[in-house]
């Protein structure tokens, strides 16, 4: 095929469907929840559930990632177009990591040294930050799947993007059960486990989303 014949062929080829980016919001947003919803299912959620979100700092345990994942997974639909920027939701991502950092300040106040650590033993550390990890493995791959097909001008911010939502989705959903309510516990180690699945999606997926 010489290469008249073959600009010809590729002129003649039909178009690509557009990227329907609503049906690849609710892919994602089933694969985040699949996961916390049979993991609640089998675990249940905390005793007093609703009862003990009346507590700010309790809220703010459950209000924190979610809104991460909001707008993490705003940035991450913004970036599938090529032409696209997503300075104004990276930048908002700084909103919970504040928060998170001034519920870290207050514990440091209000509580005495002891009472900083008193929570961390290795089975509730292995069960929170265990808990996120698995809770963000399904999530992160169909991420990367889906949002891949788009033309990330930045395909290392997508990547990372994609796990970051994945990771904080979990961690919403865990925190329903979660019992821990000291922030010095719980903005670490769902922070840790967040940063983790964050750092190794840009590390392992960055070029799915290159193109």
């Amino acid at each position: 095929m010489n290469t008249e014949e073959l600009i010809a062929r590729m002129a003649g080829a039909p178009a690509p469907a557009p990227l329907n980016r609503g049906r690849m919001a609710a892919q994602f947003l089933a694969a985040v929840l699949v996961p916390v919803a049979l993991f609640l299912l089998l675990a249940g959620t905390r005793p007093g559930l609703m009862a003990a979100l009346e507590n700010p700092v309790v809220a703010l345990k459950t209000l924190l990632p979610a809104l991460a994942f909001g707008l993490s997974l705003a940035a991450l639909m913004r970036l599938t177009r090529p032409e696209a920027e997503a300075r104004a939701p990276l930048r908002l991502l700084a909103l919970p990591a504040l928060a998170a950092l001034g519920l870290l300040v207050l514990a440091g106040v209000t509580l005495p040294p002891a009472g900083w650590i008193a929570e961390y033993t290795p089975f509730f550390i292995v069960e929170c930050a265990g808990s996120i990890l698995v809770l963000s493995i399904a999530p992160a791959l169909v991420a990367t799947r889906i949002f891949a097909r788009g033309a990330s001008p930045a395909p290392g911010v997508s990547a990372a993007l994609a796990g970051l939502a994945s990771a904080s989705g979990a961690a919403t959903g865990y925190s329903l059960f979660c019992t821990q309510d000291n922030p010095a516990f719980f903005v670490f180690w769902y922070g840790l486990a967040i940063a983790t699945v964050t750092l190794a999606a840009a590390l392992f997926a960055r070029r799915r989303f290159a193109w």
